[in-house]
């Protein structure tokens, strides 16, 4: 037994942060809106809805860089089907 180990598993984890925290801190009407959709859809915490938020963004950033091309577009026909979905 003393000669067999365990394999080892080496790998790195780096997968992006899945929430972005809001540059003012402190913003009234920020924190009130944030507080009131919290309370609203019954989130846990800000977290939570900062990572909603940044889903949406991205969402909204692709849909715009797809509506940018040509109509007939293979890329605008295919992946507008996938972000209607």
């Amino acid at each position: 037994h003393r000669g067999v180990s365990m394999p080892q598993v080496g790998f790195y984890r780096n997968y992006g942060k899945t929430y972005k925290k809001p540059r003012r801190p402190f913003e009234k009407e920020r924190l009130d809106a944030e507080l009131k959709l919290v309370g609203e859809y019954g989130l846990r915490n800000k977290r939570e809805l900062w990572r909603v938020q940044v889903v949406l963004s991205k969402i909204r950033n692709a849909a715009r860089t797809l509506l940018t091309l040509d109509d007939k577009d293979a890329k605008r026909i295919f992946e507008g089907q996938a972000l209607m979905r």
